[in-house]
């Protein structure tokens, strides 16, 4: 239980004894995480808040805030207690049961769309799968910044289907997007065989056996599917590879995000199925982050 809250009843009060609290969990981003809860349960925005730091909140206010900040003490994600993340300056909705994206996924995006708008030509129609597509994070947001983009993606969890459909839904580009549930590339239309520009994917990559070590809210919250990529965490990767020569165009890409130290070994995985001029990308802790190739013709 959050220590002594009840007693502390500014919003000022409640933000620094929830950090403390929260410090005391080892939780990151403590001070961020009480303010973003205290401004879901106010209304507020975290600048609202700092003008209104001298606010009491007592009674029902105060009692949904402790119950918040109890279930962020006992690892439950901030994302998943507030129902949305803002990703690539949009508001996606999240949900338990479903993979939760992350900041540095948003390299992925940047760096897909540069492939899909090159600089000398722009593709007419560009046709995209995601692989995995969890909350729809990454197609979505392609689709986005790419308004004639035409977008596939799968994935075997339905509530994952049904939250990316959603999600593309309150962002107005279900027209082009079409979800598809199934393993990998069972449920993408056959006719797009040799059709495809780019191939997307945010696979599971963590080795099987490092799992149960990851912090509780990664852990036990994220679904194991979404995060187990087999003993050497490159299963999805080979996978990705075997069939990457029948479904992109000669000439068109592939582009994955990666573990921090898995960057060679995609890179000659793709090399080994085909792949030329593959790209590292690394995401502002200069950490290996996203790695890219392009398909040639078999």
């Amino acid at each position: 239980m959050m220590p002594a809250a009840a007693e502390n009843k500014t919003v000022r009060e409640l933000i620094k004894v929830t950090t403390g609290y929260f410090e005391s969990k080892g939780l990151d981003s403590c001070r961020l995480n009480a303010e973003r809860l205290l401004g879901d349960v106010l209304g507020m925005s975290r600048m609202e808040l700092y003008m209104q730091a001298d606010r009491p909140v007592f009674g029902p206010e105060l009692d949904s805030y402790r119950e918040l900040v109890r279930r962020r003490g006992s690892g439950e994600p901030l994302q998943t207690i507030l129902g949305m993340v803002e990703f690539y300056s949009r508001p996606f909705k999240v949900e338990a049961g479903v993979f939760i994206p992350r900041p540095e996924t948003e390299h992925l995006v940047e760096a897909a769309a540069e492939l899909l708008t090159p600089a000398d030509h722009r593709l007419v129609e560009p046709v995209a799968v995601e692989i995995g597509c969890g909350t729809g994070i990454v197609g979505i947001s392609l689709a986005c910044e790419i308004p004639q983009l035409v977008l596939h993606a799968s994935d075997i969890n339905p509530k994952a289907i049904a939250l990316a459909t959603r999600n593309a839904s309150q962002l107005e580009v279900s027209a082009r997007v079409n979800f598809h549930q199934g393993n990998r590339f069972e449920s993408i239309p056959s006719q797009l065989k040799g059709q495809v520009d780019l191939l997307v994917s945010n696979p599971p990559y963590v080795r099987r056996g490092d799992i149960d070590g990851l912090s509780v809210e990664v852990a036990q919250h994220d679904p194991r599917e979404a995060l187990d990529g087999g003993p050497d965490g490159l299963v999805f990767y080979k996978a990705l590879a075997a069939e990457m020569a029948r479904w992109v165009r000669p000439g068109g890409y592939i582009i994955v995000e990666i573990g921090d130290d898995q960057a060679q070994d995609v890179s000659d995985i793709f090399a080994a199925s085909g792949g030329s001029d593959i790209q590292v990308i690394q995401d502002y802790s200069h950490r290996d982050r996203v790695v890219s190739a392009q398909i040639t013709d078999q």
